[in-house]
Parts: structure tokens; sequence; C-alpha cells
């Protein structure tokens, strides 16, 4: 598949995309790409995840069951073609094409913030923080791209864009330091900035490098803590930020998706479910749940690579406040993730 640029005159023969509004249209043509398909490629199969909305643009696609079974062609032009491509998800068929054909493909979670708020009359992106436009809004599209925000009801997203300040850095310009008091949480809309931890009569370690888009500074505001890292800008860099209560309130309330340990215990005893203990390794040798992972929260974001993404992660601690962050870091990441309501229960 090679992917190329997308006009938005194309959307006005699709549905929804022919609802949204031109402002909206021109930010997720940004994000969506045109695929080039050969015949007797396969588009999709069933069981995938429906993350992008796809629409025959040119072509004839083969629609099949599961198992391999014609079940149906779409074909360039007729009234079904108008309509996304079987966009349940997961996928309930599969999808080939049977001669070389054009697919577009558009960010399915994006385009449902987007119709959702142009249906409501409350929000276009270019209006929001309409300060930073000398920068580019290139930041919103990236935050709405992201699993967590998408989770997050319009309402309370609208509100958080009007709340963001405006924040401006210079280089070498540390913007929180570890051990203070956390009172923000940060996007970068653009610039780069530097995060390390420093640790006892060692060298200050370098953790991860951020750039537009990027965000921070959640952790202290949800477990209520000190900053456990410094993060510094590398260049003149423009941040935006949201005070620690309206976070709370706006973002961190609404993901916290919580479940009570019996439900949860169904889950992964079905096999619908894995623990993620977010603990450190020797509370998690002295106590922890059958079948658990340990992975501590502040080795988190360097090893999520090594948690499978297909599957669902419940997690826990002993108070709630490490396992919400580690909520708060998967959802941002694309995972499906639980917080364990109570925490780790006492053995009896």
């Amino acid at each position: 598949m090679n992917p190329s640029d997308v006009d938005t005159s194309l959307f006005k023969r699709y549905v929804p995309l022919n609802a949204l509004r031109p402002e909206s249209q021109a930010d997720l043509a940004r994000k969506s790409a045109m695929l080039k398909l050969r015949a007797g490629e396969q588009v999709f199969r069933a069981g995938d995840r429906a993350d992008q909305a796809l629409y025959l643009i040119d072509g004839e696609l083969q629609l099949e069951s599961a198992g391999g079974k014609p079940l149906s062609m779409l074909r360039t032009g007729e009234p079904a073609a108008a309509h996304r491509i079987a966009h349940q998800s997961p996928r309930t068929v599969s999808a080939r094409c049977t001669k070389d054909s054009s697919v577009l493909a558009v960010d399915a979670g994006l385009l449902d913030v987007m119709l959702t708020w142009d249906q409501t009359g409350s929000f276009v992106v270019g209006d929001v923080a309409s300060d930073t436009a000398s920068v580019g809004d290139d930041w919103m599209t990236r935050l709405l791209q992201m699993r967590s925000f998408q989770m997050v009801p319009p309402a309370n997203l609208q509100a958080m864009f009007m709340r963001l300040q405006k924040f401006e850095a210079e280089p070498g310009q540390v913007i929180v330091k570890q051990g203070d008091a956390g009172d923000f949480f940060y996007v970068i809309v653009d610039g780069r900035c530097i995060v390390t931890r420093e640790q006892p009569n060692q060298k200050a370690v370098r953790l991860a490098e951020l750039d537009a888009g990027s965000c921070f500074g959640e952790e202290a505001l949800i477990a209520d803590e000190r900053r456990n890292a410094t993060v510094t800008t590398l260049t003149r860099t423009h941040l935006m930020r949201l005070a620690k209560d309206d976070f709370r309130r706006l973002l961190n309330e609404p993901l916290e998706r919580r479940l009570p340990l019996a439900e949860a215990q169904k889950m992964v005893d079905t096999g619908r479910a894995r623990w993620l203990d977010v603990r450190l390794p020797s509370e998690f040798q002295n106590q922890q749940l059958p079948g658990a992972i340990n992975l501590p929260l502040y080795m988190l974001r360097m090893k999520l690579a090594t948690l499978d993404q297909s599957t669902t992660w419940i997690l826990y601690c002993d108070t709630m406040r490490r396992s919400s962050v580690g909520v708060f870091v998967l959802t941002q990441k694309g995972y499906d993730a639980y917080l364990l309501d109570q925490g780790l229960p006492q053995p009896h």
C-alpha cells in the first residue's frame, strides 16, 4: 500500500465526511491517506481493529467471510460505495481487491470526535487557542488522534481547549523540576524538550525527548505527589498548559475506567484481560495477583513495547495512585486499560 495526499473535494461524495464543516474536513484530510492497492491485495481481515474508516474511491473489492467465503462485491459508483467499508470494530468480514483500486483511509477516532463537535455546533479546531496559529494547530490534531483523548466526552475536551494557557520558554529553560509539587499538565505546541531524572550520587539519567503534540506532567497531578522527573527545553518552545484542578476534572476522571475485583477477575479468568502490577519489584515479590506481570510505574514508558497492545490490561497497586497514572499512560498510547478499584486486595 502506497499512501498519497488527500484532496478535501473528495469528501463531498462520501458519508459522513460530507457532513463535516470545511475546517474539520481540512484537519481530517491532513491525517488521511489515499492507498493504492493491487489486484489480489488484502485490504483488511475479519477480526482486525477498525482504526481507519475506509472508502472505495476507485476499483472493486470482494467482501468475504472469516473463512474466505465470498459474500458480496463493492464497486465504484454504487450507492454502497458512498459509505464506510465494513466499519464495525473488530471487522466482521475481510476485504480483497479484485482489480487495482484506490481506497481512502481516514482516522476513525478523529472522524468520530469531529462529527460529534460539528453536530453540536460547539467546536472548530481553528477557533480554539487561536493565539497559537502562528506555530500551527497540528498539535491539536495529534492530541485528538490519541485514544485517551478520544475517550473523553467532547464537552470536556472543548472545555479543556478553552482553559489551556499559552506558555513560551527559551532553550535550556526548566519547565518542571524533579521534586517540585505538580501544578500543570503540559502539551508541546512547537519545539523540543528533554526528560531527565536525578539519582543520588549519580549523573542525571536521560529518559526521553519530546516534540510537538507530546504531553507531560500528568503523573504528579494524578497521584498528587512530587514531580518524578525534570523537563527542560532543547529549543525555543511553545506550550499550552492546563491547571491541576481542570486536568483532574476534565481529563483524568473521565479516563479512570474502574473495575471491581470480581468483574476484573472474571475478565482475567476467561482470558479477556491480564493483570499488570505497577508496584516496585520488591512489593511484587511479597504479594501479587496470580498471573500478573510486574512493570514498575517508573519503567512503564520505557518498557511499553514489551506489552501486547492487543491485550486488555487491568492495572493495580496498593492505593490506586500509581495504577491511575499507569492507566492514563497506557490509554494515551492506544492500549485498552482499566483500573482495579480499591487496589490490591489484602490477604485474609
